[in-house]
């Protein structure tokens, strides 16, 4: 299973994958105010406004009230794209600037230079 949040997909552990089952085919107390429209698809942590979801900060702020914090997940993972990919790659694809990838590198203690070196010999046509 996958949590689509923003433009990000993000996999599910299966116990977690059942919870949040659960709880989008539990019935909702909901206010005249945020009923929906018929034909909207119904959000799995709706806002207070109607037809827009839990914003982030108070996303945050319930995973805190349950012990989860959200900080480490989002910092680790940078770093392991980081030890996947080049940073001039990972800069351009995370539309960040290149020091913060460079850094983003170094926590992942990768080193580039081959890939570097290769991408010099292919653009000036070394075999």
């Amino acid at each position: 299973m996958f949590l689509q949040l923003g433009n990000a997909r993000l996999w599910i552990a299966p116990r977690l994958a059942e919870l949040l089952h659960q709880l989008a085919k539990a019935p909702r107390q909901r206010s005249n105010l945020s009923r929906r429209p018929a034909n909207q698809i119904p959000w799995l942590f709706p806002g207070v406004l109607p037809r827009h979801p839990l914003s982030r900060k108070a996303f945050n702020d319930q995973l805190a009230r349950h012990g989860i914090q959200a900080r480490p997940a989002r910092t680790a993972a940078p770093i392991a794209r980081a030890a996947e990919l080049p940073p001039s790659v990972l800069a351009e694809l995370l539309d960040v600037h290149i020091h913060t990838a460079l850094n983003w590198a170094h926590h992942a203690q990768r080193d580039w230079s081959a890939y570097l070196t290769a991408r010099i010999t292919d653009r000036d046509g070394g075999g």
